[in-house]
């Protein structure tokens, strides 16, 4: 029987931030995970913003999840020798003068000149449509998701024990916390929307959100150092390539492609862009968020040597690094009170 100190069972970005946390506390992991469609960890666009664009309003814990998942992910660069995280300012395109004047106004009244730096003049991105300005929002950042994955499982697999395989419930004692010859002090489920299906944790309010991304090229426009927000996001990947993003839908929780959705996007460029684009790709995902959208990780209330780590929603990046964290920590403490 192969002794490990945790077993964690999915590796999308709550699995690997906390098979991180764990290895840097000098814990034995078991990891089992193979690529699944739908994954929202795949599709994710990677950005890291704390503040929220249709309200104008910081996120909650802003001022405490930016700066330790800036620095957290700083630090998984020098751990797996790879460049993956991007600060970016983002640059909100107003729709029209009424919007401007509302962002000016919350701007002068509180103390929102922590988020919004400046306030930039109609017509000065000849590329976008920028009729009514724009301003200046930060700190955010671009994360390219999948290098950050995949890089950190090729670090896993030397180090630790990944299984390349879907978790087989049939195949595991709860009462012993052992699967297939692996025992574990404790099991760690962080299998995104389909924890629904776990037996275990199936209980748990769950209100997955399906969306749906597109790579596109502008021909023109070689890298933009800044993020476009205006109902859409536009992130540049370099080389004439951006990813833009994304749709909220709540059924139909497949990777199947929606016109309904290509057409939601389109629409959104076009009233962005003012030069010509194509298509590269486009891309589906079933985002893992929550009905109160309280993120969900603790122990269960019957068997104390699982839990779950989930519901990082579609601020994962931006919550999920300090979350973690603090899970891990009381993991470690062998504490019975990170009860769900």
């Amino acid at each position: 029987m192969k002794q490990v100190d945790f077993i964690i069972v999915g590796q999308g970005i709550a699995g690997t931030l906390l098979a991180h946390d764990l290895d840097d506390r000098r814990q034995s992991l078991a990891i089992i995970d193979v690529p699944l469609s739908a994954s929202s960890s795949r599709v994710a666009a990677g950005l890291i913003n704390p503040f929220g664009m249709r309200r104008c309003t910081p996120s909650e814990n802003a001022t405490t999840y930016q700066p330790f998942a800036f620095e957290r992910f700083r630090t998984f660069e020098k751990k797996l020798n790879q460049s993956f995280f991007f600060p970016l300012p983002i640059i909100k395109l107003f729709a029209n003068d009424q919007q401007r004047h509302q962002w000016q106004v919350k701007q002068s009244n509180t103390n929102m000149d922590r988020y919004i730096k400046r306030f930039v003049d109609k017509h000065t991105f000849s590329s976008f449509h920028d009729h009514f300005g724009s301003a200046e929002v930060g700190p955010s950042a671009h994360l390219n998701v999948n290098k950050w994955l995949d890089s950190s499982r090729r670090y896993f697999a030397r180090t630790h024990h990944v299984i390349e395989e879907q978790f087989d419930f049939s195949k595991f004692d709860v009462d012993l916390q052992t699967y297939k010859g692996i025992s574990a002090k404790y099991v760690i489920f962080c299998e995104g929307f389909r924890v629904m299906n776990n037996p275990f944790f199936k209980h748990l309010p769950l209100s997955p959100t399906k969306g749906e991304v597109m790579t596109i090229k502008i021909p023109s426009i070689a890298y933009f150092e800044r993020i476009i927000s205006k109902g859409v996001y536009i992130i540049p990947k370099g080389n004439h390539y951006f990813y833009v993003g994304a749709t909220y839908t709540h059924h139909d929780f497949t990777d199947r492609l929606t016109d309904h959705a290509k057409q939601f996007l389109l629409n959104q460029l076009k009233g962005i862009l003012s030069v010509d684009f194509e298509i590269i790709s486009q891309k589906a995902g079933v985002r893992p968020t929550v009905k109160h959208r309280k993120p969900l990780f603790g122990l269960h209330t019957s068997y104390t040597k699982i839990g779950v780590f989930n519901g990082l929603g579609t601020r994962g990046l931006l919550q999920g690094p300090y979350l973690s964290a603090k899970f891990s920590e009381e993991l470690l403490r062998d504490t019975k009170n990170i009860k769900l």
